[in-house]
């Protein structure tokens, strides 16, 4: 099977992680389930070792923290454990893009010298803000899976971590996206 399409097939299994909990919880698959979505978090780490960068790291820590999540979910039989795992990614994104903020380069300018060699003064100061904004936000997503995790239905766990956070993501990345045009044309004017 080509690279290409495993890497999809574990993105999709990944993506699609708080249905799949919702099935298991709602037919009492879960013990079928869990195996399943360790396998695909397990691939995924395989298929990311040769690779390197920020987005891997990242990536690789992700899956790693479902595997664990889905394995010991497994073995104490517990649908809210299994129900952690966005708990555990935004916390992961929080210390991690937090922690580059005592960085010389935050991890939102790293990821920017990835498209451009060099930035601007002005860029890096934007970036570092970006970096801070990013942190708040999986600060607030990270308290909104805990409390989903912790007090609510699967479904309405599901709406929030299969869909509204999703969109959420979306919407602040399409936000900054279009803030970073308009900064970009205002310091190309000067």
């Amino acid at each position: 099977m080509p690279k290409r399409l495993i890497s999809l097939l574990c993105i999709c299994g990944i993506i699609a992680y708080p249905f799949f909990i919702y099935l298991g919880v709602s037919f009492n698959l879960l013990n079928i389930l869990l195996p399943i979505l360790a396998v695909i978090f397990i691939v995924r780490i395989a298929y990311l070792r040769n690779s390197k960068g920020i987005k891997t790291l990242l990536a690789s820590i992700s899956a790693l923290c479902a595997t664990v999540i889905c394995i010991i979910a497994f073995i104490a039989d517990s649908q809210r454990i299994a129900m952690y795992y966005p708990v555990c990614v935004n916390a992961v994104l929080f210390f991690v893009f937090g922690g580059s903020l005592f960085s010389q380069k935050p991890i939102i300018t790293r990821l920017a010298l990835l498209y451009d060699k060099e930035l601007p003064d002005y860029a890096i100061e934007y970036t570092r803000t970006v970096t801070k904004v990013w942190v708040i936000f999986f600060m607030a997503n990270g308290a909104m899976a805990f409390i989903t995790s912790q007090y609510c239905t699967v479904e309405t766990w599901t709406l929030y971590n299969g869909f509204i956070a999703y969109i959420l993501i979306g919407t602040l990345a399409g936000c900054e996206y279009l803030a970073r045009m308009i900064f970009r044309r205002i310091h190309e004017k000067k």
